[in-house]
């Protein structure tokens, strides 16, 4: 029996049993509400849970597949039984939803095996570096990014509940800085792709360094998603090392996830607070099909020629924070979502479109080079861009997460495969 077909419900189901048993009471004030398992919701359900068996790979072998584990499991999967918790969607909005967030996936499973043998032939190996250097400029971008925004920002501190204090006062020191942006491609980019490189190394050393990053950067900004990004990189940077492991990546991933909410599950089942529930759980299953609700609510709201070309943004400087405001009540929270259903808001269903055309053409193009060049820091561009495009334009998370200038050092660094144009090069 194919793994898909059982570990990603029993996923999903531990998921929403943790909300039930911890994460709506405790979010009940924002307006989350109990899931209803009526007969329309539970077939919508079984649909959701049968079109994601179809999108997530059973093994890796491009890096398009880890771009794909990676948008299943953060972007995809939660809303299956967790569409309904905003209360603002009916059937309809819910059914409308996994179409909306099922077609890019379907278009990257389906351009790539239209383009992928001919795209090869457009993409060669620049050849300017050694490959074992490839962690110097990266490390100097996280020496750089941390000088400069130290010395914009000046102090942080380690207190939790003092957090978004710190991500406020940082987004006001270097918003429209260069600090910020080299800070931005430093931690979105540089650090988690640093991770990977360790893990497939087997470098400790450097893996330390991603890590000491992090916990900078959540010092400084109170930022906690590197303690999400390095580990996950790392991960797949030592799995993909050891082929049965790469091979069986996308089930290892699930199980991994099995355990670790089966944990928590015991954990609240006697209604005791958890604060991997609240902060780790949360974050993963729970906002995603929040705010996509948000968004989703907030475009069907819109006159027909708005549907199509977006809604307007007024006097907030962006769509996150009209999303902020209009359903957490809160003006300064950057409610972001993923690229998707943040273009579909901010352009319509043409730029929604135009997300999906983006998003699997970026696919194709690493894929081709990886064939071209067989180098596993490709698969970590991908797995990076699958995650950051969860929370993000797919222009910001090209440009200034630094997705794309990931993507141009390791093209610096690329050479010919000595091995089949489907194989990892061993010799990196």
């Amino acid at each position: 029996m194919d793994f898909r077909l059982w570990s990603l419900p029993v996923l999903a189901l531990l998921g929403c049993g943790i909300f039930a048993l911890s994460l709506q009471e405790l979010y009940a004030y924002r307006g989350i509400v109990p899931i209803s398992f009526e007969v329309g919701n539970a077939v919508l359900a079984i649909t959701w849970l049968g079109l994601a068996a179809t999108i997530y790979p059973r093994e890796m072998r491009l890096p398009s597949d880890l771009f794909l584990v990676f948008y299943v499991i953060v972007g995809f999967l939660w809303g299956a039984l967790l569409w309904p918790a905003t209360g603002l969607l009916s059937i309809d909005g819910g059914v409308l939803m996994m179409v909306l967030l099922y077609l890019p996936a379907l278009a990257v499973v389906l351009l790539r095996r239209a383009a992928a043998s001919a795209a090869k032939e457009f993409f060669l190996p620049i050849m300017a570096f050694r490959r074992e250097h490839l962690h110097v400029p990266l490390l100097v971008l996280l020496a750089i990014a941390g000088v400069v925004a130290f010395g914009a920002v000046g102090d942080g501190g380690f207190g939790i509940d003092s957090a978004y204090d710190r991500r406020l006062g940082g987004r006001d020191a270097l918003s429209g800085q260069m600090a910020g942006y080299a800070l931005n491609m430093a931690m979105n980019g540089g650090a988690p792709l640093l991770a990977f490189i360790a893990g497939w190394r087997r470098k400790p050393m450097l893996l330390f360094l991603a890590l000491c990053f992090a916990v900078f950067a959540f010092w400084l900004l109170g930022l906690k998603s590197l303690f999400v990004y390095v580990p996950a990189l790392a991960a797949a940077g030592f799995a993909l090392r050891l082929p049965w492991m790469a091979r069986q990546f996308p089930l290892l991933i699930v199980l991994g996830l099995i355990v670790a909410y089966g944990i928590v599950c015991l954990e609240v089942s006697d209604g005791s607070y958890s604060l991997l529930a609240d902060y780790v759980v949360r974050r993963v299953s729970m906002v995603q099909p929040q705010v996509q609700s948000y968004y989703l609510d907030a475009w069907l709201s819109l006159q027909f020629g708005a549907k199509l070309v977006g809604a307007p943004v007024g006097n907030y400087s962006d769509w996150t924070f009209m999303i902020g405001e209009s359903y957490l009540n809160n003006p300064a929270t950057n409610a972001n979502t993923n690229a998707f259903f943040y273009a579909l808001l901010k352009s319509g269903l043409i730029g929604y479109a135009m997300a999906i055309i983006v998003v699997a053409l970026f696919m194709v193009v690493l894929d081709a080079f990886f064939v071209r060049t067989g180098m596993p820091e490709f698969f970590a561009i991908a797995g990076l861009f699958g995650v950051l495009i969860s929370e993000q334009a797919y222009t910001t998370a090209l440009l200034s997460s630094g997705v794309f200038l990931c993507l141009a050092l390791v093209t610096l660094f690329s050479y010919p495969s000595r091995r089949s144009n489907t194989e990892l090069d061993w010799n990196t």
